[in-house]
């Protein structure tokens, strides 16, 4: 006794081999790259996919994030043409190769793609390690923008010697600093502080 099948649905043999076809036409490695093959005026053979499915299986080492491969196989008289687009997380390497023989222009097209990948692959880590080496140095202690390198040291009011303005301001004048501490004879020994303004005359404040 024959059993019938609605119309469109294919018995399970039919239904594995017509899976298996899609498979290829969309191969899928590691689960994350998904190769999509096209053919221009060539037919776009087991073999070739299988040739390009282990070529791309190298590059695939070079780059984590590989979303999506696009071959395009075309043939114009004696030219072979090989264009390989690959999509990796927000960039996108793009490499052609022309010979007369296909496998030629494969091998030509992805080895290209293999060394824009490494270069890829070398700028996305000299990126990541100048993040974190910016990200250490602001971990570090005393590196934030509201803190001090330098060390803060309290000071004895007893030691700063008395004198007068006028000797202060003769330490100023033969000294390298622009200012003097000093107790003030003249002030019944108040601390004071004399410095040089921008003009070039003398200021004086008294700190008591």
């Amino acid at each position: 006794m024959e059993s019938t099948l609605p119309d469109g649905q294919l018995p399970n043999t039919e239904k594995s081999s017509e899976l298996s076809r899609l498979l290829n036409e969309r191969k899928i490695i590691g689960g994350v790259m998904n190769i999509e093959f096209t053919g221009r005026g060539t037919e776009v053979t087991d073999a070739l996919k299988q040739y390009t499915n282990e070529k791309m299986k190298k590059i695939s080492r070079f780059v984590d994030n590989i979303l999506d491969v696009s071959v395009t196989f075309s043939v114009e008289k004696h030219r072979h043409t090989v264009e390989v687009i690959v999509k990796a997380g927000s960039d996108k390497i793009v490499a052609k190769e022309t010979t007369n023989d296909m496998y030629t222009s494969i091998g030509g097209a992805l080895d290209k793609i293999e060394r824009q990948a490494k270069k890829l692959k070398t700028k996305i880590s000299r990126k990541r390690k100048n993040s974190f080496s910016i990200e250490d140095r602001e971990n570090q202690p005393g590196t934030d923008s509201g803190e001090l390198d330098t060390k803060i040291v309290p000071l004895s009011l007893t030691r700063f010697k008395p004198m007068t303005v006028q000797e202060a301001a003769l330490e100023i004048e033969n000294g390298p600093n622009p200012f003097v501490i000093f107790r003030n004879h003249e002030a019944n020994e108040a601390l004071t502080v004399l410095f040089r303004q921008d003009d070039n005359t003398m200021g004086i404040v008294s700190l008591e």
